[in-house]
């Protein structure tokens, strides 16, 4: 049997320790879902608004550290 792979990824780790010296938020597009994510490791659900993605994103920009 073939195993099929995912098409989900987890998004990249950070290397023990570090710290991003800014958040650089993005979103992109799979498929029929937007998700939002975050050069410091976060990241929001997959949405089928991409409006909602752009909202989640820059909910995140605007949090204080």
């Amino acid at each position: 049997m073939r195993k099929e792979s995912s098409a989900w990824t987890d998004p990249p780790a950070l290397p023990s320790g570090a710290v991003p010296a800014e958040h650089r938020a993005e979103v992109a597009e799979r498929g029929s879902f937007a998700l939002a994510s975050c050069s410091c490791g976060w990241f929001a659900p997959a949405r089928r608004s991409r409006d909602k993605a752009r909202r989640d994103a820059r909910e995140h920009l605007d949090q204080p550290d």
